[in-house]
């Protein structure tokens, strides 16, 4: 599918039908997902997919936003990892048989150096940016394979981790509603291309 045309079918699906999502196809979107770029290729995402334990999520949802996820076949939340220097030691022990030693050396030794010298803030917007990018990718992906999805922000964040068990060093991000629909949205409006570009 040319990417324009895949672009085009990406809607935000706010409601599902009853058809099954199989955890295959969800995983194949999600490792398509991780080829998005990375600041440092630090990849620090972690995604969970969350399907017998779904409906706890519920009562973390903001509005209409548990009903979405009520009638979604899967749901998938993404969290960052903010523990960045163990994060770029674990790429250098996974990858030791692909990476060149430079590489490695890069991993382990100035990336963590470089990491322990950021605020919270500076943290913050960095993974948020990474987030973003390997976001965009995993809808992408999952509109390849003809299911429909939404991304979620408005859900409380300081419950995720409990209700789903996920050590706290992961920060929660996004939730993703996955399933297939029988509705087909309107496209939403965009801005003219020429009302954001500037020229210097």
């Amino acid at each position: 599918m040319k990417f324009l045309e895949l672009n085009k079918k990406r809607h935000a699906y706010k409601s599902f039908n009853d058809q099954p999502v199989d955890i295959k196809d969800v995983r194949t979107a999600i490792e398509i997902a991780t080829l998005a770029p990375s600041a440092n290729n630090i990849q620090s995402w972690k995604f969970v997919i969350v399907k017998d334990r779904k409906n706890d999520l519920i009562p973390l949802a903001y509005g209409a936003n548990g009903a979405q996820i009520e009638s979604a076949q899967v749901v998938v939340a993404l969290f960052s990892d903010t523990d960045l220097e163990k994060r770029s030691r674990k790429i250098a022990r996974v990858g030791v048989k692909d990476l060149p030693q430079e590489f490695l050396e890069h991993f382990i030794k100035v990336l963590p150096m470089r990491f322990a010298a950021f605020d919270a803030q500076t943290k913050g917007e960095y993974l948020s940016i990474n987030a973003g990018m390997v976001a965009m990718n995993f809808v992408l992906a999952l509109t390849d394979q003809k299911m429909a999805s939404n991304v979620l922000q408005g859900f409380d964040k300081s419950k995720v981790n409990e209700v789903l068990d996920i050590d706290t060093r992961f920060r929660p991000e996004l939730l993703f509603t996955i399933g297939y629909s029988d509705v087909h949205p309107d496209p939403s409006y965009r801005l003219p291309v020429d009302e954001i570009i500037e020229i210097r």
